[in-house]
């Protein structure tokens, strides 16, 4: 039986192919700098939440002949209800600080927490508004009556908040998404659909599951989902081939 020389620890068996050091090249060169600071873009991206929760909801008035915000969430409001809302808020803010934040050495939150907030958005809200929920009386009760039974028109509202967000928070990280792209692109689109799932609890006193389900929470899935499969390749679209795969002709 032959010898077989074994390499010392951590010692490199070969160097990377020459064509992998052209195509990093060809990529650096082909994408500029950006000219506006990685946290400076975060910083941005999260003040103009407000902005956008505030353009959808008073523009939902125009078109859908709708109140920007839910009849009982002005007088007489109960505690519950806003247990709920400041709830939802805070759970969104936690979402987006922990999907953006870029840590003390710029690497961000690592792949566990990323992946635990894009998985609990959608249950968390769903159990806030489905598990119990909020029903109310006098004249929210007329207003729920006339809403649409399927939630059409909450669906097209947490659809525009939800997509001007996640093009807001990609924006703000393409290219800055050192590790972790696709638990990062999960909670970057979770985040989003907390921010949407959040602008229709404020502006819809709706109470029938199948409402909810349709108009509220199917929005947060989809864009759950679309921060899986999509967003992470946006974060950074060129990807290296991996060592010894043959080069792009």
């Amino acid at each position: 039986m032959g010898r077989h020389e074994i390499p010392a620890r951590f010692t490199s068996t070969g160097a990377p192919p020459e064509a992998l050091y052209t195509k990093v090249r060809a990529a650096v060169e082909r994408t500029p700098a950006s000219t506006v600071p990685v946290h400076v873009r975060i910083v941005g991206a999260v003040a103009a939440i407000p902005g956008v929760l505030t353009a959808v909801l008073v523009g939902s008035d125009r078109l859908l002949d709708q109140s920007p915000l839910r009849v009982d969430l002005g007088t007489g409001s109960p505690a519950r209800l806003l247990v709920v809302l400041f709830s939802l808020l805070a759970f969104a803010l936690l979402t987006t600080l922990i999907a953006l934040r870029r840590g003390k050495y710029g690497l961000g939150s690592g792949a566990t927490p990323l992946s635990v907030a894009a998985g609990l958005v959608v249950p968390v809200y769903a159990f806030a508004t489905l598990a119990w929920p909020l029903r109310s009386y006098g004249p929210a009760a007329e207003s729920e009556a006339s809403l649409h039974p399927w939630g059409v028109p909450c669906f097209a509202i947490a659809a525009i908040v939800g997509l001007v967000v996640l093009a807001t928070f990609t924006s703000a990280l393409r290219w800055a998404v050192p590790v972790a792209r696709g638990p990062r692109g999960a909670a970057v689109g979770a985040a989003a659909g907390a921010w949407a799932g959040l602008s229709v609890f404020i502006h819809c006193p709706a109470f029938e599951p199948t409402h909810l389900i349709v108009g509220h929470v199917v929005p947060i899935v989809a864009f759950t989902l679309l921060g899986v499969f999509v967003i992470p390749r946006a974060l950074r679209p060129a990807a290296a081939p991996r060592r010894g795969s043959p080069a792009p002709g």
